[in-house]
């Protein structure tokens, strides 16, 4: 399993959110199994999204999509985020707990 981790500063979450939830660019068909949104508890305006991928190539490809077809446009920086998103992908090697496969 790959995740995507995804660290989001953004200026107003609610308004984050209906764009986030309107999926510019495609979740779903792009193979991420679930996605999980987060938020700090001291900085209600950081916002952190971890997708989870079959692939690493898939997560790739669909980090890709976000950095050149929603990331980069400046009404998305500029209005939702006070600072360009970060990412990186991580492959799961380890699993305890309840939910442990």
């Amino acid at each position: 399993m790959f995740t995507l981790q995804i660290g989001y500063p953004v200026r107003d979450y609610e308004a984050w959110k209906k764009v986030f939830d309107s999926d510019p660019a495609g979740r779903a068909a792009s193979g991420a199994r679930s996605v999980r949104v987060f938020r700090d508890t001291d900085d209600q305006n950081s916002v952190a999204v971890l997708l989870d991928f079959d692939s690493k190539d898939a997560a790739t490809v669909f980090l890709e999509r976000l950095r050149s077809q929603v990331w980069n446009k400046p009404d998305v920086i500029g209005q939702l985020m006070s600072a360009s998103p970060t990412a990186k992908i991580l492959e799961e090697v380890a699993r305890e707990g309840q939910n442990a496969g």
